[in-house]
């Protein structure tokens, strides 16, 4: 292979040996080509460079010559003629590519921190140079590139330098350093390397005499002075600091299985102070206990140490150490000091003064100042070194908000690297073996580094223990943070600690939060815990997510860490009496239960008297001045009620349990949160026989049976709703009897027994009149509507349908004047009359999109579906088809699934594409099969239909 070299004089090898190159014409035009490094060079480009002025008339014909003499030479590497010129392709067999290549790679191990991988690169990069770039070659046409050259071998030099003062090499390099300062007696920076390693081997008289040198030939040369880094440094040099400081280097062993935090951790190791710099650099980690902050700054720590030659310090300021106080900054100071080697007569008394000595026993000096486990800003200020040439990572359990550092937030730790430093702790096999267990244990850990070391720790010390048997010890959150614990770590330690620095107050919200069964808490909610103000328990809140023991990723809700969680419920139940914990989650679960009836007047204020009435209120100090903000403080708490529900059952508060879900009811359906209503239902039934209260369970149930018809499980609706029938029967409740005869007319109905229906739904609808119940008439009206569509008795559907529409209007109900006008253009539609139902399905989606109905919306879509296929806009229609496809499967709403896939079929196959309307056929049939309804017949034969003409 042939390799070509202008690192020196001009040179080709191929197997190793160099080939001739003639006389000065061919190794000039050979320069040029070379160093266009595959570009075209025009042919009066190198008439230019053999000839610099005053070419002779056959000046082209001789770099031809020139031209066939090299490719004589050149045999398997030609040189091409091309329109105007030549090209010759060197490819990455040029060495001044390959000194590129290994600079560029220098430069990114610098900047990793990588210091001694950096001088190692450079070193190779350098040694590729033979003398001068194209040395012996007399051609100032190619003058500038060879000096640019030459330039950039010059920067290596002195990069390469740089780094390798920074690792405390300045005695081997003060002689490569001379020699490069007498080549280039007008180089600054080369200067001040030399004084610098003349100076730090104790030679101030010779570095005094490099400064003189240089500001002699500047001032000859250039008529300036030198530059203000070279003044200071001169300064430094005869200013009576000697060449005798004793680097310290106290950093902490560095952990060998570090892993993750590469964001993190470029962050910390970008920052570069310099001596142009007017400010002090500082980087502050914060996180909660166990997250990893103190390996953070020890490994970025050894990372830079590099770049800091003159000191790398570490101090413990003890602000979460058991059996010890913090550090008081007097202290600390003096500690500093004398690992500086100054005496401990010349330390003064005064902090100030520490402080002072301090800061002026680093200036001008590179050091790296580690300050760890530092309790507030107030601490840490004193301790700051105040030079801009300086480093000093600070980190802390509580977010110094008062610092002016730039802030590094740890985090957990994300699934891979989270697993990837299990496996490492483990040291086997184990977690290969049982992946699915070392991701619960993981998740069980919280992904909080402590925890997850710990177990690993467990586990690398019992190769007996399988992961699945860890995982079953870690399941139980009564002993979790027990088992998290080896001989000298532990979670728990680790978070009294932190708790044990907070005062009285937010120690019992710490402890209050804990008993919340909810996934996170606002601070309405959070000042029913203790009684306090909303905006004084806000600032509660907030302290705790300075101290890292709470989280906020949502601005204005806050939420536990797993482990932090089972740590304060833990701690309420050793410091709180049974007796006081009952009384905080009863006003917690008062508040909710409150708010959430207040919340329900307003989004559906007609149905008031279908809720229960609160015999006590508790205060509501949330804001639901509007529809949209009630109906987004329940989509906000919609799982902390379901929790609530659920504890509230379990635990005894049985009342709260039912009548929370007899007041959500309607919000249930409107927001389409058919699991979580089917939750809460089954929870309030539950809570009602264990009350004996034989109202809410018949309300329960009927409520259950509405939310099974939504779900598509006809069978158990039919069985809730004819329990809550016979039960509102017994009581001679007339309304109650008619809303579990309405959710049994339309299970009837879905289910195709229309005679049923009828009967069931005419009954709703006397008990509606019976009672002047006017949104149970109108629910009574539209559920006849549908069945007499059902029937074909269409004129009598649609006075039912328009009379429900005059009900709902005059009481001022829009869930019902929606479903009744998405049916009123259901027919309209099958009559030809298709603008008509255009217009009132376009009402009804505007109502449910208005009141955030989904159930409504996602019927009426599926009729704008059909409507546009009946006008023939067929991608109209299948996008509305795909968006109820969409909406039904997030609401769990197997039926109006069926119902869009149907619909989508039927315009997939209007426009031509019987393939896709088989899919969409197929899927539908399989849901209608599954839910047992008469529409799998209807779409079997539309299947069948589609076989025929395949056929």
């Amino acid at each position: 292979m042939v390799k070509f070299g202008v690192l020196g004089p001009l040179a080709v090898w191929e197997g190793g040996r160099q080939l001739p190159l003639g006389g000065p014409k061919p190794r000039k035009v050979l320069a040029a080509l070379v160093l266009a490094q595959g570009r075209v060079v025009p042919l009066g480009h190198l008439v230019d460079v053999v000839w610099e002025a005053d070419p002779p008339a056959s000046a082209e014909k001789q770099v031809r010559n020139a031209v066939s003499e090299l490719r004589r030479t050149l045999t398997g590497h030609p040189i091409e003629a091309v329109a105007g010129g030549y090209l010759l392709g060197v490819g990455d067999r040029l060495d001044a590519l390959d000194f590129t290549r290994r600079t560029e790679r220098a430069r990114s191990l610098a900047a990793e921190g990588r210091a001694r991988e950096a001088v190692v690169e450079f070193r190779a990069a350098l040694a590729l140079w033979r003398g001068p770039a194209l040395a012996g070659l007399d051609c100032p046409a190619l003058g500038p590139q060879a000096n640019g050259l030459d330039e950039q071998r010059l920067t290596a030099c002195e990069e390469c330098a740089e780094l390798e003062l920074a690792l405390g090499r300045h005695r081997e390099i003060t002689g490569e350093l001379a020699l490069r300062a007498e080549e280039n007696p007008l180089r600054e920076r080369l200067a001040a390397q030399l004084m610098t390693a003349l100076h730090r081997s104790g030679s101030r008289a010779e570095a005094a005499l490099v400064y003189r040198r240089i500001r002699s030939a500047l001032r000859e040369e250039l008529g300036i002075e030198p530059g203000p880094q070279l003044r200071k440094l001169y300064e430094d040099v005869t200013g009576g600091e000697t060449g005798h400081w004793t680097p310290r280097r106290d950093l902490p062993r560095d952990i060998s299985y570090f892993t993750g935090r590469a964001t993190e951790l470029d962050r910390l190791l970008s920052v570069t102070p310099g001596a142009e710099g007017t400010t002090m650099v500082i980087s502050a980690i914060d996180g909660m206990a166990g997250v990893g902050k103190t390996t953070l700054a020890v490994h970025a720590a050894h990372r830079l140490a590099g770049r800091f030659p003159d000191a790398q310090l570490f101090v413990d300021l003890h602000a979460h150490t058991p059996g010890q106080r913090p550090a008081t900054p007097a202290a600390v100071l003096e500690k500093l000091l004398r690992a500086l080697g100054v005496p401990g007569e010349r330390i003064p008394r005064e902090l100030e003064d520490r402080a002072a000595l301090w800061r002026a026993q680093l200036a001008r000096r590179r050091a790296l100042v580690v300050l760890d486990n530092a309790v507030d800003t107030a601490q840490v200020e004193p301790l700051l070194p105040g030079s801009p040439q300086c480093l000093t990572l600070v980190t802390s359990r509580h977010r110094l908000t008062g610092l002016d550092a730039d802030i590094v937030a740890l985090d957990l730790m994300p699934v891979d690297d989270a697993r990837r430093l299990f496996v490492r702790g483990v040291g086997d096999e184990r977690p290969f073996d049982e992946p699915g267990a070392t991701d619960e244990v993981l998740q069980l850990c919280g992904r909080l580094p402590l925890a997850i070391r710990i177990a690993a720790a467990r586990l690398r010390h019992r190769p007996s223990w399988t992961i699945s048997y860890l995982a079953s010890r870690l399941r139980d959150e009564r002993r979790r943070l027990d088992e998290l614990r080896t001989e000298d770590h532990s979670v728990t330690v680790a978070f009294t600690l932190s708790y044990e620095h907070l005062e009285t107050g937010n120690k019992q919200l710490f402890r209050a939060l804990g008993l919340v069964p909810g996934a996170d808490i606002e601070p309405h909610a959070a000042a029913a815990l203790t009684g306090r103000t909303p905006r004084e328990t806000e600032e509660q809140l907030e302290s705790l997510v300075d101290a890292n023991l709470l989280q906020q990723a949502v601005p204005g809700r806050y939420h536990f860490h797993d482990l932090l969680r089972a740590h304060a419920t833990n701690l309420a139940v050793r410091t709180d009496s049974a007796a006081d914990r009952r009384a905080t989650l009863t006003r917690l679960f008062d508040h909710y239960l409150s708010t959430a009836s207040a919340a329900m007047d307003v989004v559906a204020p007609t149905e008031r008297a279908h809720r229960p009435t609160l015999t006590e209120r508790a205060p509501v100090t949330a804001d639901l001045s509007s529809y949209d903000a009630a109906l987004a403080w329940l989509n906000a708490e919609r799982v902390n009620l379901v929790a609530m529900s659920g504890h509230a059952l379990a635990h005894g508060w049985f009342r709260h349990a039912s009548r929370l879900a007899a007041t959500m009811w309607r919000y249930f359906h409107i927001s389409g949160n058919h699991g979580d209503a089917l939750v809460m239902h089954t929870n309030a039934l539950a809570a009602a026989r264990a009350d004996g209260d034989i109202a809410f369970e018949a309300d329960a149930l009927a409520s259950r049976g509405y939310i099974n018809w939504w779900l598509g499980r006809y069978q158990q609706a039919l069985d809730d709703c004819r329990a809550a029938v016979r039960i509102a029967t017994d009581l001679g409740d007339r309304s109650l009897e008619g809303r579990a005869l309405h959710a049994l007319g339309l299970i009837h109905t879905r289910m195709g027994a229309t005679e049923d229906a009828e009967r069931t739904l005419q009954r709703t609808l006397d008990a509606g009149r019976a009672t002047g119940d006017r949104i149970l008439e109108g629910y009574a009206l539209r559920g006849l509507g549908e069945v007499y569509l059902h029937l074909g008795r269409r004129r009598e559907a649609v006075a039912r349908y328009e009379e429900a529409v005059s009900v709902a209007r005059s009481a001022g109900n829009s869930t019902i004047e929606g479903y009744a006008l998405r049916a009123l253009g259901e027919i309209y539609s099958s009559e030809n009359q298709h603008e008509k139902a255009l217009t009132q399905c376009l009402r009804a989606l505007r109502l449910a999109r208005q009141s955030r109905n989904r159930n409504i919306e996602n019927r009426a879509l599926r009729t704008l579906g059909e409507v546009h296929r009946h006008l023939g806009e067929h991608d109209e229609s299948y996008r509305r088809f795909e968006e109820a496809l969409w909406l039904a499967k997030e609401t769990g709403n197997r039926y109006e699934e069926a119902c869009a896939h149907e619909g989508a079929g039927q315009t997939r196959y209007a426009q031509g594409d019987p393939r896709s309307a088989g899919v969409h056929w197929t899927q539908a049939l399989a849901l209608f099969d599954e839910l047992g309804v008469p529409e799998r017949d209807r779409v079997r034969a539309l299947l069948s239909g589609l076989a025929d003409v395949k056929g």
